[in-house]
């Protein structure tokens, strides 16, 4: 491990290529490398989870370690952890089925058998761990109460806030549900206030009064390719876009089906953000065979044919506005209509329509279908060949005549 610093601040160009795992206000982490305000640390791998107070706990793939707010390294130590949490001076690491508490110096001060720890955090009296089996809370002397609630994600504040996926629920420190909400994308990040609490969404900071009422949505905007809580997240669009592909077998989504594989493969070896690339390009490559364009597979110079154009809805809840046109087809075609207007499209609906197109030429023409709606824009390119109709004159084979010889045979 390594430690930049300069006395006023580290002007470095963000490493672009790399993806974002975690981030806390001022401390961003590109794949292995820390940022902090004035320092860059470098790890090994990748880092996973970081957990910000008076220090900075790190968790990697093989080891967590503790800097502190100006970059120096406190200790570190090869250690396989699920989650991490550090208050003042005490860093909690839930290791397997155990919760592990250090203090600064790297010292064991607490050890507790809790389950398969999912997520956790402490504050100077509790400990909350979300398990295999459930929220525990627990002091340092025996557990305090259990819940049935699955969580990937943990804080403590006047409160406990829970969340699974993009299922939030505030509990009392006693274990009652305060009320709970269900979000547009998985839950990464919360900030307890003064006058409510301040839920990090992936794309959005949504703030919620103490009676759960939503009081601001500000969209949030990365100069950075962020993916939080990839071991969470990416499975989830595994499965979303699996379920996606068994809704739209008609369009023979095959190389959707291979990228969606290759997301798998790369997920196994811990390649997240390489995984979810293939899957941002599966789900774009689903979006545009949603257009489907039917063309004959013979074609010929001035004999009039049909063009199928349709659209089939499979990711969005409705598609309104929707509008196909065939314009770029005038070089080469005679072509009516030359925009077709769909109604509204519903998830699962199709919408078809036929076009009559006359060919002016003979040769291969490369063309440019456009679509835009509500939900975006959509173009295919098209190669399409014009023959020439080749017309055979057929004669009846004549008898041969017979020679004399062979009459005379």
């Amino acid at each position: 491990m390594e430690t930049l610093q300069e006395n006023k601040e580290v002007k470095l160009i963000k490493p672009a290529d790399r993806w974002v795992y975690c981030k806390k206000g001022d401390v961003v982490c590109y794949e292995n490398l820390v940022f902090g305000r004035n320092f860059i640390v470098s790890f090994d791998k990748p880092i996973l989870e970081i957990s910000v107070d008076k220090v900075i706990a790190v968790r990697t793939e093989s080891e967590v370690a503790l800097i502190d707010l100006e970059g120096n390294v406190i200790w570190r130590k090869k250690i396989k952890a699920n989650a991490i949490s550090c208050r003042n001076d005490r860093v909690a690491v839930g290791v397997g089925k155990k919760i592990l508490v250090f203090n600064t110096d790297g010292e064991k001060i607490f050890s507790k058998r809790v389950g398969r720890i999912h997520s956790l955090d402490f504050d100077e009296n509790l400990f909350i761990v979300a398990t295999d089996k459930g929220l525990k809370c627990l002091d340092s002397e025996e557990k305090r109460w259990e819940l049935s609630l699955k969580a990937n994600l943990v804080r403590i504040g006047y409160a406990v806030a829970v969340s699974n996926y993009n299922d939030f629920v505030l509990l009392t420190k006693e274990g009652q549900i305060l009320w709970n909400k269900k979000l547009d994308e998985i839950v990464y990040d919360v900030e307890f206030g003064d006058d409510g609490v301040v839920v990090y969404t992936y794309g959005s900071k949504v703030k919620f009064d103490f009676e759960g009422k939503i009081v601001e949505v500000v969209k949030e905007e990365y100069d950075f390719k962020f993916l939080p809580l990839p071991y969470v997240l990416i499975p989830k669009k595994i499965d979303d876009v699996k379920a996606l592909l068994k809704q739209s077998k008609s369009l023979k989504p095959k190389i959707v089906k291979k990228l969606v594989k290759l997301a798998e493969k790369n997920f196994k070896k811990r390649e997240y953000g390489r995984s979810y690339e293939f899957l941002l390009k599966a789900i774009e490559e689903l979006k545009k065979l949603q257009l489907v364009i039917e063309i004959p597979k013979k074609v010929y110079i001035n004999e009039a044919f049909s063009i199928g154009v349709g659209y089939e809805n499979v990711l969005h809840d409705v598609v309104e506005n929707l509008v196909v046109d065939l314009t770029d087809l005038e070089k080469y075609f005679e072509v009516e209509p030359k925009t077709i207007e769909f109604p509204p499209v519903r998830r699962g609906m199709i919408v078809r329509s036929d076009v009559k197109a006359i060919p002016k030429f003979e040769g291969s023409f490369k063309v440019t279908i456009n679509a835009r709606s509500s939900v975006g824009d959509l173009s295919k390119e098209l190669e399409i060949v014009v023959g020439k109709r080749r017309f055979f004159r057929l004669f009846k084979r004549e008898k041969k005549e017979e020679s004399l010889i062979e009459l005379l045979e």
